[in-house]
């Protein structure tokens, strides 16, 4: 009666390891999911973000008065270093 009660303990002992190695798989990949999910909407909003400054810049760039003054600033820069060392700073030269 012993040898068959250690013997349905070990085949139980044996699937509950079987079950508990299967929920692995499943958490592995919600995991490998949810990480690749995380990634790629990070790399979504960086690329948004910066497609947008740029928009952004040019046009402001393209707009008329703030353009001639930016081409004047750079103009004057041409002959004073003080003004091109600014403009180098805000990197609008």
């Amino acid at each position: 009666m012993n040898k068959r009660f250690e013997e349905l303990r070990d085949d139980m002992n044996k699937r509950f390891e079987q079950i508990m190695t299967f929920l692995w798989m499943p958490t592995g990949i919600f995991t490998t999911l949810t990480i690749g999910v995380i990634g790629f909407a990070y790399w979504d909003r960086r690329t948004i973000i910066k497609k947008a400054k740029e928009e952004t810049v040019a046009e402001i760039e393209g707009e008329g008065r703030v353009k001639d003054l930016i081409n004047a600033l750079r103009e004057i820069s041409r002959s004073n270093s003080e003004v091109a060392r600014v403009l180098r700073q805000f990197h609008i030269l």
